[in-house]
């Protein structure tokens, strides 16, 4: 792709460190809104914070800085798609209008943020950003300038893509995504070198196989250019220098990072069935008459075969009963950990119970599903939890943290990208990485 995004964004910020003098001062008024403070300037325009006069709403107000019919054609149309657009994906349109011998769109203030990173967050963040430009793609537009400047924050967790100034018409209904050359061309390369496709930034060909490309640098940008192995697959497929061999539209694209895990859950969904199938076999075969009287497992006894072979735990302590059931989950309540001891359960499995301790205990969980029922939460439970190699610790009972209490307090490693933690959340790895 030639100069990476980082070093593009480099040289464009080298660039625009000139300072350049806004066009209207604060306090000016354009219409009903009245502008207090300067933003910055992008291709076209100059960006303003800005309020109502008569309601005090915030906004931006972007103002026509160029003076020639292209650029003017160009605003008029961001104002008529920004009009038409309702979703939450794009920012909210308030108003058009000419004042004072300037063009200007009032619409709604978002804030700039940070990338987000880990493979849930980016996951998250990208399927938003895939539904704002799938929905410019089904009323037959591009985009042309998908990049990490043109998204904004509603809030944390809600991505909007902003800065409609390059979207093109296209026929996306006669001409599939994956034949670029049967579409209409543009002339020239508008977009942003490391972000736009080779055929969009030589050939001036835009179609929407150009922002899948764009789609591509993005999730790799949100990795910093070295992105996991599930997400490489999909970075290099979209990027890929021939379109006809990227994602044939956005929704096949947001299906893979959706299902970018599935082939993982498959190796385990064979291995625990095989699993369960041998457990099967050896409960058929186990004395029933002498099970009953069998004493309670104490401190250092291994667990029964069932259910070493499904969950292999490491018991310090002592249980007052233990279920089988199928599917590789088993039950064992109550469980009172002894203060100051360690413990550790290593899967593959699911084990749920009442896991509580007065005082102070260590529980390392690794590769398996903890179902917690307590209704004591930390510091009165005082188990210090500490999650490896893909753990899901759930607390069944709990719907919410107590305020001034984070996960961090008595989870670590907390690393969302590999450890899940949640209040009344799925019982199933699975349910959670699709919820």
């Amino acid at each position: 792709m030639g100069d990476s995004p980082d070093s593009i964004e480099a040289m464009c910020a080298a660039q625009s460190s000139i300072a350049a003098v806004p066009r209207f001062p604060a306090g000016m008024v354009l219409g009903d809104w009245r502008l207090t403070a300067y933003i910055g300037r992008g291709g076209s325009g100059e960006v303003y914070c800005a309020e109502h006069v008569a309601l005090g709403t915030p906004a931006a107000v972007k103002v026509l800085a160029r003076d020639d019919d292209r650029a003017r054609a160009r605003f008029e149309r961001e104002a008529k798609l920004l009009s038409r657009l309702k979703s939450a994906s794009y920012p909210r349109f308030f108003a058009y209008g000419k004042d004072k011998g300037a063009q200007y769109l009032a619409m709604e203030l978002l804030e700039p943020g940070d990338m987000p990173t880990g493979d849930r967050a980016v996951a998250q963040f990208m399927l938003r950003v895939c539904d704002a430009v799938a929905e410019l793609h089904a009323q037959g537009l591009v985009h042309r300038d998908v990049k990490p400047g043109n998204i904004l924050w509603r809030s944390p967790s809600e991505p909007v893509l902003a800065d409609l100034g390059l979207v093109k018409e296209i026929d996306t209904q006669n001409h599939p995504a994956i034949q670029p050359p049967n579409y209409p061309t543009t002339i020239g390369g508008a977009g942003t070198p490391g972000y736009g496709a080779p055929e969009q930034m030589e050939r001036g060909e835009a179609t929407p196989a150009s922002d899948i490309h764009a789609l591509g640098v993005l999730a790799d940008r949100c990795f910093g250019g070295r992105p996991p192995r599930v997400w490489k697959r999909i970075v290099e497929r979209a990027t890929s220098s021939i379109p006809a061999y990227r994602y044939q539209s956005v929704a096949e694209f947001a299906r893979a990072v959706r299902r970018r895990h599935l082939w993982r859950y498959a190796l385990e969904t064979i291995f625990i069935s095989s699993i369960s199938l041998l457990v099967f076999w050896m409960v058929s075969n186990i004395d029933i008459r002498n099970f009953d009287s069998q004493p309670a497992i104490k401190t250092s006894t291994p667990a029964p075969p069932f259910l070493e072979e499904i969950v292999k735990p490491s018991y310090q302590y002592e249980l007052e009963e233990v279920t089988q059931l199928d599917e590789g989950r088993g039950i064992l309540t109550p469980i009172v950990l002894q203060g100051g001891k360690e413990y550790q359960i290593i899967g593959p499995g699911t084990l749920e119970g009442d896991i509580f301790c007065p005082t102070t205990a260590v529980l390392r969980l690794n590769n398996c599903v903890i179902l917690n029922t307590t209704k004591r939460l930390y510091p009165v439970n005082g188990i210090q939890y500490h999650l490896e190699n893909g753990a899901y610790l759930n607390f069944l009972n709990i719907k919410t943290l107590p305020p001034k209490l984070s996960v961090s307090d008595f989870v670590a490693p907390f690393d969302e990208s590999c450890n899940y933690v949640r209040f009344g959340g799925p019982e199933t790895i699975k349910e959670l990485v699709h919820e």
